[in-house]
């Protein structure tokens, strides 16, 4: 049934990439035979995105036929090939693989996070108290929420029956180690709280529930997410020197629903490791709630988690000579693996597809490019890097001459803009009013990305440049189940497809 189904949706994602083929008002061959210009380079780029795109059917196919990517996975593997075979369909100059040693954690069986509790098995046998219990969340506990507790009352209703113990959504941490462990909760908020109740010894031999959320009023969404993430990356570092023996993370999310975020975690050298996961941003609340109300709550988490040899993988890489310059490089690409959970598709199969796609649509028109442009999908940024680390290990051996790089790692969103570097931003604002034609944004100082990064350090005198997409959806799906190829929006990817292309163009023409 399930191969039905997707062979019905690829015959329609067909029929939405041909769209309408012959409508176009300024078609490749226009574009070869007429006087190159900024505009009409701007216009056929846009008309080749938006009429004849391929972004949008190949990450189905990469979601759909292959799935998540998590590095050192079959699946990761077999997405690499995939990747192979379908960027040499596109006939570029050259598609290679560059070989990458990446780690290797696997989640085992099903992440199981159990709560016990007295208090709610009584609410959940009384409708009258569980009414009355909302109320009181609702005014007591959130005051300016939005009624967090709905999402956690409705999986109560339709899910359990008045039970002793109740399976939690939740995931283990990328990192994490397997154990099976049960105690009482203690709910954190902030370090200096967690310090305190740890130096008083109420920590030992507890479960600690992390429960920060991201700031509300910060607009800029990875803003906030930088500002509640180390509980995740570092909270097993905080906690276990306190003697906890497990923790519990809120899910590091905008949204207020059942499905928990996973993400990297980490031990330093000296920390005893213990088992840390991730629970859904509604039930860390109703949790919040419940250990103020429930002295006999507790907590059970078995996880089956483990880290094995790193194995071989690869960054895969396609590119274009350039005419002029052809050992001049401008690289652009997004990270391909991904968490286990969902399918990657913003994160970052999108950004992959803005690469790959702005490199085929240079090529469909007809551009021929001064320098080397350089597609390259990154293995390995979830949880190690070393796809970057490696490309930028490599490009020093070999002595390449890379003069740009830019990166896409914010999901496949409506695109607002770009970060520069400030030594090409001068040069790039003289495009500002073409790129004001087709809605694409402002041009600010910034720049940079994980992957490039470590590229930054190998060249740190060239320019860099970030893609920024409409930041306010990104945290909905994030290393959750829901990141999946629906939550992608076929127009919003063409438009951020179109806008990269363009961006390249700029980088290639601006630079001597």
């Amino acid at each position: 049934m399930k191969k039905q189904i997707f062979k019905v949706w690829m015959i329609l994602a067909a029929f939405c990439t041909q769209g309408i083929n012959g409508q176009t008002e300024l078609t490749s061959d226009a574009y070869k035979n007429s006087q190159l210009n900024d505009s009409l380079a701007f216009r056929n780029i846009y008309n080749e995105a938006m009429l004849r795109g391929h972004s949008y059917a190949r990450l189905g196919e990469l979601c759909k036929k292959v799935g998540s990517r998590l590095s050192g996975s079959d699946q990761a593997e077999k997405g690499i090939e995939w990747a192979v075979n379908m960027l040499n369909s596109y006939h570029f100059d050259s598609v290679y693989k560059q070989p990458v040693l990446v780690p290797r954690w696997e989640r085992g069986e099903q992440d199981a996070v159990k709560l016990e509790s007295p208090y709610l098995t009584k609410i959940l046998k009384d409708r009258e108290a569980m009414a009355a219990a909302n109320v009181k969340i609702n005014q007591v506990a959130f005051p300016n929420s939005p009624n967090p507790i709905m999402e956690c009352e409705a999986f109560l209703e339709q899910n359990l029956k008045p039970s002793k113990v109740i399976d939690l959504p939740a995931t283990a941490l990328g990192g994490s180690v397997g154990g099976k462990i049960s105690a009482g909760l203690v709910v954190v908020k902030t370090r200096s709280q967690l310090d305190s109740l740890g130096k008083m010894g109420l920590l030992s031999g507890k479960i600690v529930l992390l429960a920060a959320s991201m700031d509300e009023a910060i607009l800029n969404t990875f803003q906030a997410y930088g500002g509640c993430v180390n509980q995740r990356v570092n909270g097993a570092n905080w906690c276990s020197p306190y003697g906890a023996i497990g923790v519990l993370v809120r899910s590091v999310s905008n949204r207020c629903d059942l499905h928990p975020h996973t993400g990297v975690t980490h031990y330093e050298k000296d920390v005893k490791p213990i088992p840390i996961a991730a629970v859904a941003t509604s039930v860390a609340d109703m949790l919040v709630w419940l250990v103020s109300n429930d002295p006999q709550l507790k907590i059970s988490m078995d996880l089956q988690c483990k880290t094995l040899a790193d194995r071989m993988s690869a960054n895969v890489i396609a590119q274009t000579t350039g005419e002029k310059s052809p050992n001049e490089i401008i690289s652009f690409g997004g990270h391909f693996d991904s968490w286990d959970e969902g399918e990657g598709a913003h994160d970052d199969g999108a950004g992959c597809m803005h690469a790959f796609e702005a490199l085929r649509i240079l090529k469909a028109i007809g551009y021929k490019p001064k320098h080397t442009l350089r597609c390259v999908f990154w293995i390995n940024e979830e949880n190690g890097l070393r796809g970057g680390t490696e490309y930028a290990r490599l490009a020093q051996m070999n002595r390449e001459v890379h003069i740009a790089a830019l990166e896409s790692d914010r999901g496949g969103f409506t695109p607002q803009g770009f970060g520069v570097d400030s030594s090409l931003l001068a040069d790039v604002v003289k495009f500002q009013h073409l790129l004001n034609q087709y809605g694409f944004g402002s041009l600010e100082k910034g720049g940079g990305g994980a992957d490039i990064g470590p590229l930054k350090k190998s060249y740190p005198n060239i320019p860099f440049v970030s893609f920024i997409p409409d930041p306010q959806r990104y945290f909905d799906v994030h290393h959750a189940e829901t990141d999946v190829f629906e939550s992608v929006n076929k127009r919003e990817l063409e438009l951020g497809c179109a806008a990269v292309a363009m961006m390249i163009y700029i980088i290639d023409q601006q630079l001597p």
